[in-house]
């Protein structure tokens, strides 16, 4: 039998989005004052974090094939509210508190889109509504702050890693671990990529997807109580970015929107590429404006570049 030439392997979605990160920096650490410096590393870390931990969350839904939460803004407004509420008993008790509560809405809105197989946009939306009203209800509009210590969270690892970032890795390492290596993981990814096949092979789909749902909710309220942590204070103000954001760092990171394909690492690049370009974008003295074009043509031009090198590898298989 004759050989042929070696295959070569076409980088992922995730891959051409670090190696565009990597690049972005080190051309912004040369040409832009002030990108390479402690109090700028201290706020990208800390911004991009927030929205990377709701990312890696965000990406169990879509690699369950379920699109996307359109609650996640408000039930991070509605964890903000509820730290502040509970940083009185201690930060790390206030922390979770949040959790858990945040963890149960999001497991409520997966059981309603499982068990009844409802459009998940379509119920998170009014998911959103719910979440808007009972806010308002419990906190009158009004910003709720909080009495107690927070510096635990405000803190730094050995002088140089903020809390943020390093919660923000440890869960996305977590995760990752937990959707490659484990049954349910696994599971998940076959309900994404056929739902009809996990269906014969009696799959319990209705459990993984309020677990996607769950997980999703938990990092929203981890990421919620951070930004609560920064003031000591709760509003339904707060964390309005982060519903988009997230989604637009798992689509850039790579994963598929149809289900089955991507992981959390992906969504994790992907929240820093976002994140790295918003950052550029301000130290370059761009309006808000110009910022959001900016960042939508890039994140466009990667999205669509990941899909011709996706295609080309379907193509040659």
């Amino acid at each position: 039998m004759k050989l042929g030439a070696p295959r070569l392997t076409q980088p992922s979605g995730a891959t051409l989005v670090a190696v565009a990160t990597v690049v972005v920096a080190v051309v912004a650490g040369f040409t832009l004052d002030g990108f390479a410096t402690a109090s700028n590393f201290r706020g990208l870390s800390l911004s991009l974090s927030l929205i990377g931990i709701v990312a890696v969350g965000l990406s169990f839904i879509t690699i369950c094939g379920q699109v996307f939460s359109l609650s996640i803004s408000t039930l991070a407004a509605l964890s903000t509210i509820c730290f502040a509420s509970f940083l009185h008993l201690g930060a790390i008790e206030a922390m979770l508190v949040t959790i858990v509560m945040a963890t149960c809405l999001g497991a409520v809105q997966g059981f309603i889109v499982g068990h009844f197989e409802s459009d998940p946009i379509i119920v998170t939306i009014a998911a959103n509504a719910v979440m808007v009203g009972a806010g308002q209800l419990l906190t009158d509009g009004q910003t709720i702050m909080g009495i107690g210590d927070t510096s635990i969270f405000n803190a730094t690892i050995f002088n140089f890693l903020p809390v943020e970032a390093a919660i923000f890795l440890v869960v996305t390492l977590c995760l990752h671990v937990a959707l490659r290596y484990t049954v349910p993981g696994r599971q998940m990814t076959l309900l994404g990529l056929n739902d009809r096949a996990a269906r014969i092979s009696a799959i319990p789909r209705t459990w993984l997807i309020v677990s996607a749902f769950a997980i999703c909710g938990a990092t929203t309220g981890i990421a919620g109580a951070l930004l609560s942590a920064q003031s000591s204070s709760g509003q339904l103000q707060l964390g309005a970015g982060f519903g988009t954001g997230a989604i637009v760092a798992v689509v850039v990171g790579g994963v598929a929107v149809t289900g089955g394909i991507g992981t959390p690492i992906g969504a994790a690049v992907g929240a820093i590429f976002v994140g790295l370009l918003v950052n550029v974008a301000s130290l370059a003295g761009f309006d808000y404006s110009l910022q959001r074009v900016t960042e939508g043509v890039l994140v466009l031009a990667v999205v669509v570049l990941a899909g011709v090198y996706s295609r080309e590898s379907r193509q040659r298989r």
